[in-house]
C-alpha cells in the first residue's frame, strides 16, 4: 500500500480528463483496497423515517447506502405500503433528478406544470390593461399621472403579498399559496367590469397585481421538487413560461377586445374582455388545490398528521432569511432585472402606440415580443447558470448574473438613442427581451442556496424586490410629465448598471464570490447549520438540512470537487495503512 497516494493521484488525473468525477466514489476504493458501499439507486426512491426537514417538509433519509438500507428498514417494521414509488430518478429527499418538460408525472412534473400555468395566468390578468389602455384611457378620462399610478399600483401590491406568501409556503405549502391567492384576486379581475373612475381602476389593478406573488409559490414548489443540480433550470423554465403571460396578454387581449366590440359598444367591450382572465384565474386556482401536491412525499397536512413533518417555526425561518445579507443583495439586484421586466410590460405597448403612431393591434403585437421571449430566454439564463456552475461553481453563477443583467442595462440605454426609428427600436427590444429574462433566470440559480431553513421567506423577499424595483423605477422615470418615456429608458439603464455592480459584494464562505475564492475548509453543512440555534443543534434539528447541504456541494465547481475528492481518498488510504 505504499503507492496508495500515487495511485490516487494517477486515478484522479485520468478521470478528470474523462470528466467522470461522478464515478470516483465507486471506482477508486476498490483500486485502493478500501471498503466499498453500493451505489445509490437511480430509480424509485423510498420515503424513510428520518429527521424532519422544516424547510421543505419530508423526512430525510440516512446517508448510508441510500435506497437499499431504507428498503430493508421498511421491510423490518412492516411499512412497505408507506414506501412511495416514482417514475423518475430521485435523490435522498425524493426530489427529481431530471426535468422532463413534456411529462405530467405526479407529483414532480404535474406540480411543475401547474406552477408555471398559475404564474402565467397571474401575469395575463395583471397586464391585461396596457394593451387596451388607449380605449380605457378615453372611457375613464385617465391622465398620465393616473396611468402611471395604476402601473405602480399593479406591482406595488405584490411587494407585500410576495413577502407574506413566502411565509405561507413555509407553513402551509405552495398549493395554498397558488390556489387561494388566485381565487381571491379573481374577484378584482371581474370587478374591472364595474369601474367608473380612475380610483376604481387603480384599486382593481393593485388587487389583481397581488396575484403576481404566485411567483414565490412557483419558485418554492420547483425548489422542493427538483435537485440542487437542476434547480436553476427548473426555476428558470417555470418562471420564464409564467412571465410569458405578459407577452401573451399584449398579443391576445386586443383580439379579445375586437371580438367583444362586435357584440358590445366600445366602452363596454373592454369591461367584458376582463371576464376571460378572471375565469382563467378561477379555473387554475381550483386545479392547483385539487390536483397539486406540496412535496414529493405528500401534502403538508397529511405529513403532519402522521408525524413526518413538524409545524414550521415561522419566526425562525423569517430570521434565517432577513439576517443573511445575501438575501438583501439579491433583493436589490432582482429589482433591476424582474423589476425592469415589469416596468417594460407596463410601458412598451403604449410607448410604441404613441411614439410611432401605430394602431392598437400592431402596437400590441410588437409589444408582445418583449414578453414572449420568456418561452426560452429565462430558461436559457437558468441553464447557463447551471452550466457555468459545473465548471466554476457558485462564482460562475454570480458572473453569469452580472454579465447578462449588465447587457440588459446597455439595451435600456440604447432605447433612448433609437427613438427615431421603429426598426432600430424593435432590434434593441429583441436583444433586451433576451438579456432581461436571462438575468431573472440566473438570479434563481443563486437564490435557493442563500438559506435552506428560510427558503420560502427568502424567495418571497427577493421576488418582492422585483416588484419594489419596478414601483420605484416607474415612479422616478415614467410617471412625471417632465420626462419622456425614451428618457425614462435611458436613466433606467444607468440604474441597472449601478445596481448590478453590487453583485461584487456577494460572497459565500465555502464557494467564494466574483473576485474572491471560497475557503475549502468550510463545509456546506456548517454554513446551513448556522440558521439553527445552539439549543436546536443539540436536539439534532439541524440534521434536517444535511441532505440539501450535501447536494449543494455541486456549487464548488468541477475542479474543486475533484480536488477535494482526491484529498479525501488519499486521507482514507493513509488511514488504512496505519
Amino acid at each position: 500500500m505504499a503507492s496508495s497516494g500515487s495511485t490516487t493521484h494517477v486515478l484522479c488525473t485520468a478521470l478528470s480528463a474523462l470528466r467522470l468525477s461522478s464515478l470516483l466514489p465507486w471506482l477508486a476504493p476498490p483500486l485502493l483496497g478500501l471498503p466499498t458501499d453500493p451505489p445509490p439507486l437511480t430509480n424509485a426512491r423510498p420515503c424513510t423515517m428520518g429527521a424532519d426537514d422544516s424547510a421543505h417538509g419530508a423526512s430525510v433519509a440516512s446517508k448510508t447506502s441510500p435506497g437499499s438500507k431504507a428498503i430493508a428498514e421498511a421491510h423490518e417494521i412492516g411499512l412497505d405500503h408507506d414506501v412511495p414509488q416514482f417514475t423518475v430518478p430521485v435523490d435522498s429527499e425524493n426530489k427529481s433528478k431530471v426535468l422532463k418538460i413534456w411529462s405530467f408525472q405526479r407529483p414532480h412534473h404535474l406540480s411543475f406544470h401547474l406552477s408555471w400555468m398559475s404564474f402565467m395566468i397571474a401575469f395575463f390578468a395583471t397586464f391585461a390593461a396596457p394593451p387596451m389602455l388607449p380605449v380605457i384611457r378615453d372611457d375613464l378620462d385617465l391622465t398620465k399621472q393616473d396611468i402611471g399610478g395604476a402601473a405602480i399600483a399593479s406591482v406595488t401590491g405584490a411587494v407585500f403579498s410576495r413577502i407574506l406568501l413566502g411565509a405561507v409556503c413555509d407553513s402551509y405549502g405552495p398549493r395554498y399559496g397558488h390556489g387561494v391567492l388566485q381565487l381571491l384576486c379573481a374577484s378584482a379581475t371581474f370587478g374591472m367590469a364595474a369601474v367608473s373612475n380612475s380610483v376604481g381602476f387603480i384599486a382593481c389593478r393593485m388587487i389583481i397585481g397581488f396575484s403576481l406573488a404566485t411567483f414565490v409559490a412557483c419558485q418554492f414548489w420547483c425548489s422542493v421538487m427538483f435537485t440542487a443540480k437542476i434547480v436553476g433550470t427548473a426555476n428558470a423554465v417555470a418562471a420564464g413560461w409564467g412571465n410569458m403571460g405578459a407577452g401573451l396578454t399584449h398579443l391576445i387581449m386586443p383580439y379579445i377586445l375586437s371580438g367583444m366590440e362586435h357584440i358590445h359598444p366600445n366602452f363596454v367591450a373592454w369591461r367584458c374582455a376582463y371576464m376571460i382572465p378572471g375565469s382563467m384565474q378561477v379555473i387554475i386556482g381550483l386545479a392547483v388545490l385539487i390536483f397539486g401536491q406540496d412535496l414529493p412525499d405528500g401534502n403538508y397536512g397529511a405529513l403532519r398528521k402522521i408525524g413526518k413533518k413538524d409545524k414550521a417555526k415561522t419566526h425562525m425561518e423569517l430570521l434565517a432569511a432577513v439576517k443573511n445579507y445575501r438575501t438583501w443583495l439579491m433583493v436589490l439586484s432582482y429589482g433591476y432585472c424582474f423589476g425592469v421586466e415589469l416596468t417594460v410590460d407596463n410601458n412598451i405597448a403604449p410607448y410604441l402606440y404613441d411614439q410611432f403612431n401605430l394602431d392598437l393591434h400592431l402596437a400590441g403585437v410588437l409589444g408582445a415580443v418583449f414578453g414572449l421571449t420568456n418561452l426560452f430566454a429565462r430558461a436559457l439564463g437558468g441553464l447557463l447558470s447551471d452550466v457555468l456552475n459545473k465548471r466554476f461553481g457558485m462564482r460562475g453563477r454570480i458572473w453569469c448574473l452580472w454579465g447578462v443583467q449588465s447587457l440588459g442595462g446597455v439595451c435600456s440605454i440604447l432605447m433612448f438613442y433609437v427613438d427615431h426609428s421603429l426598426g432600430a427600436t424593435m432590434a434593441v427590444v429583441v436583444m433586451w427581451s433576451l438579456f432581461v429574462p436571462m438575468a431573472c433566470g440566473a438570479s434563481y440559480g443563486i437564490a435557493p442556496f442563500i438559506t435552506r431553513r428560510g427558503l420560502g421567506v427568502a424567495t418571497g423577499l427577493i421576488g418582492a424586490g422585483g416588484n419594489a424595483g419596478s414601483a420605484v423605477t416607474q415612479a422616478l422615470f415614467f410617471t412625471g410629465a417632465n420626462m419622456t418615456v425614451a428618457e425614462g429608458f435611458l436613466w433606467m439603464g444607468v440604474m441597472i448598471l449601478a445596481v448590478t455592480a453590487t453583485l461584487g459584494l456577494l460572497h459565500f464562505p465555502m464557494w467564494g464570490g466574483m473576485f474572491t475564492r471560497g475557503n475549502p475548509d468550510i463545509t456546506e453543512e456548517e454554513y446551513y447549520s448556522r440558521d439553527y440555534t445552539a439549543a436546536e443543534r443539540e436536539k439534532g434539528l439541524h440534521r434536517a438540512i444535511m441532505a440539501w447541504a450535501s447536494e449543494s456541494r455541486s456549487n464548488r465547481g468541477f475542479k474543486e470537487q475533484l480536488s477535494k475528492l482526491s484529498a479525501d481518498l488519499t486521507t482514507k488510504a493513509n488511514v488504512a495503512n496505519v
